[in-house]
């Protein structure tokens, strides 16, 4: 991926700013995490659907009095360049080379992860133990998926795999016991801070195959030869005569 197709830092932490302005905080998706989810999930999904068709479930369905119409223009244009800044990402072979941590959606640390150091007592590498890493990437994955709902689920029950990555994004979504049951999951499914850790390192592995598998749901399939009667059946017309002689012949009766 190019680096100067990139939103750089400054844009991301105008994007972010905007989000929070501009989106209804109930039901938004209020944070970069989420909308990289979100996002992901159009690029590789079993749905063609359009940024522009997507973007009211970005700000959310309430009435938020802070939405300035020029700041959500500017947050659009952003959304824009990183909607497709993702398919590119998506579109990588994590086996072809690319340094692993440019393939790697963007998932939030705490602040107070920055200035910790290996081993340190919050958690691995200075996380804390109970930090919900990639649960907000992956509510805005499973946003985007519950409005195709049906697509998805048909999706699942075609390929195996699908369903198990699906299965993946939906642990790294459960933050507390309240959502295993809407989940059907069961209380060993919580995931500790490793196991998340671990789960979300595969995360380009799971979009790359997910966007290889949508391609390959979307080739043209060869037309079926049309179910034609042996030349010595009898004719489909009610004739009573073989196909041959009849319908089949070369001048039609």
């Amino acid at each position: 991926m190019a680096d100067d197709t990139r939103l750089s830092d400054a844009e991301l932490d105008r994007l972010d700013v905007l989000l929070d302005r501009c989106t209804d905080p109930e039901t938004g998706l209020g944070n970069l995490e989420m909308l990289d989810g979100f996002l992901s999930a159009l690029a590789v999904g079993p749905v063609e659907v359009a940024l522009d068709a997507a973007l009211p479930l970005v700000w959310g369905m309430g009435e938020v009095a802070r939405r300035d119409a020029r700041q959500t223009r500017e947050a659009e244009t952003l959304i824009a360049r990183l909607s497709d800044e993702i398919v590119q990402r998506v579109r990588q072979d994590p086996e072809d080379g690319v340094a692993h941590e440019a393939l790697m959606p963007m998932l939030g640390l705490p602040p107070e992860a920055e200035d910790a150091t290996d081993g340190a007592e919050g958690g691995l590498d200075g996380v804390p133990a109970d930090f919900p890493f990639a649960a907000a990437w992956a509510a805005g994955f499973l946003r985007a998926a519950a409005e195709h709902e049906d697509a998805w689920s048909a999706w699942m029950r075609e390929h195996d795999g699908i369903e198990n990555d699906l299965g993946v994004i939906a642990r790294l979504a459960i933050v507390d016991a309240s959502q295993l049951d809407d989940a059907d999951m069961a209380e060993a499914d919580m995931l500790s801070l490793e196991e998340r850790f671990d789960l979300a390192y595969d995360l380009p592995d799971i979009l790359h195959d997910m966007y290889l598998q949508r391609l390959h749901d979307r080739r043209p399939q060869p037309a079926r030869r049309a179910d034609v009667p042996g030349r010595n059946d009898p004719c489909r017309c009610g004739s009573g005569r073989k196909f041959k002689a009849c319908c089949g012949a070369p001048t039609l009766h």
